[in-house]
């Protein structure tokens, strides 16, 4: 029974992180609602691996190697940053563009990109490998073994995939699609200042 308490705290702590407007899901919504299903759940999955990689990352000790050298966290914090100031900046010069048509089902760019491109932005964000170590560390009891800390990180993966399948599968539709259109100068110049006010924070937030 412990060990289940101890999944399911994660899983909840999870749940709060993972579902918080941020750029994960700025990510995964524009994609949605801008491509193909496909391509949206390439970068879904991007960011489920990211999300997985870095509760893995925790279980290693990368947030206590952090906390022992700042000045490693501030360098991939401040280069996380400046990619998400560039994604940021990149929709605010093209929301006045108008989108190419999109055949129902067609991929809309090679299926690596999309997912590299889900994968990179939340492995920009080096305070997530914080966020789950504080999450596993709290959850986890004294004697946890390597059975109960991969069912931690196991409780992330399908927290994180069942809530970007929800988005993706909801914000892919047709009429999810038309509003986008119809909206795209303000819908991307939206996206673009929630990218940049996160690389701005990132930018300017303390190394702890």
């Amino acid at each position: 029974m412990e060990s289940l308490s101890a999944i399911a705290t994660v899983a909840a702590i999870a749940c709060v992180g993972i579902m918080s407007p941020g750029p994960d899901f700025v990510a995964v919504t524009y994609a949605a609602v801008t491509g193909s299903r496909r391509s949206a759940a390439a970068v879904a999955i991007g960011v489920v691996l990211g999300n997985v990689l870095w509760a893995g990352a925790a279980l290693l000790g990368v947030g206590a190697l952090f906390a022992l050298f700042p000045s490693l966290f501030l360098v991939i914090k401040t280069i996380g940053a400046l990619y998400l100031l560039w994604l940021g900046i990149g929709l605010l010069r093209n929301a006045r563009k108008a989108l190419p048509d999109i055949v129902d089902g067609s991929p809309t760019g090679p299926l690596f990109k999309s997912f590299s491109k889900g994968l990179s932005t939340t492995m920009a964000n080096p305070k997530a490998a914080i966020y789950y170590a504080s999450a596993l560390s709290s959850a986890a009891p004294a004697d946890a073994g390597f059975l109960l800390l991969s069912g931690m990180v196991l409780s992330v993966f399908v927290v994180a995939a069942m809530w970007f399948t929800i988005v993706v599968t909801v914000l892919s539709t047709p009429k999810a699609a038309a509003a986008f259109r119809r909206f795209k100068v303000y819908f991307e110049s939206f996206f673009g200042a929630l990218l940049v006010g996160f690389g701005i924070r990132q930018l300017i937030s303390r190394a702890n």
